[in-house]
């Protein structure tokens, strides 16, 4: 498990920011997709979730499939 990237929540500005791995739900249109073991940094004062690079490809992958062109 990498190190969390973040010192501070931009939200609250807690210093308690945790990096997990665990499933991740998502509503696309009117679906729900579940997308499982996603890697992310979450504050757990105020629950805000942050996304790196690896985490948003994978997100758009299981929401609109590989194919889907990135910048």
């Amino acid at each position: 498990m990498k190190i969390s990237t973040l010192a501070r929540c931009p939200s609250c500005g807690s210093r308690s920011i945790r990096r997990v791995r665990k499933a991740f739900r998502v509503r696309v249109g009117t679906r729900t997709v579940t997308i499982p073991d996603l890697e992310r940094e979450i504050c757990p004062e105020c629950k805000e979730e942050f996304f790196d690079r690896e985490a948003n490809i994978t997100i758009d992958a299981y929401c609109f499939g590989k194919s889907r062109k990135r910048a």
